[in-house]
């Protein structure tokens, strides 16, 4: 309850997209939001977006603060936005586990400010619907503690989630 769902179709085209959404026939307020052919953000565990990541370690267990990522270890990070796969997927389709589904378009990861070298997968999540994944290495000489971690494609970036290297 209280939380709303949505993909935009990869069809939709234009600088901006207006959404509104109808709860019980009670029509909200449009809302016009700009459109790139990427602009990822990434899923936190705190649902306002903004805090530890949604992130999980080697053993698919979330990073925290009682969990945190080693250093050279490899670590899942999901998010959305990252724009059009290879090979295409259905809107609101679940993506294929074979072959996987692809982003051709760069992406980059930074660590507390550190380039991640090794991004090994940058695609959709198997099996489910609109969901990115991210597998990186965290880099050797990675901060450690609470780091800032950013995404960055050819359009756009964030950088408002963390992650707890050890």
């Amino acid at each position: 309850p209280g939380q709303v769902s949505a993909l935009v179709p990869f069809s939709a085209t234009g600088e901006t997209a207006t959404f509104v959404l109808t709860n019980n026939g009670v029509r909200s307020n449009p809302v016009d939001v700009p459109l790139r052919a990427s602009a990822p953000g990434i899923f936190t565990i705190p649902r306002n977006g903004l805090g530890e990541g949604a992130i999980l370690d080697p053993a698919f267990q979330v990073i925290s603060t009682n969990n945190r990522a080693r250093r050279g270890s490899f670590v899942q990070i999901f998010l959305t936005g990252l724009g059009v796969t290879t090979p295409a997927v259905a809107d609101g389709a679940a993506a294929p586990s074979n072959p996987l589904s692809v982003t051709p378009g760069p992406v980059s990861v930074l660590i507390g400010g550190t380039m991640a070298e090794n991004v090994i997968y940058k695609g959709l999540a198997p099996t489910l619907a609109g969901l990115y994944q991210i597998n990186v290495q965290i880099p050797a000489n990675a901060p450690t503690g609470l780091q800032a971690l950013a995404i960055l494609t050819a359009d756009g970036y964030t950088d408002l989630a963390d992650i707890w290297i050890q």
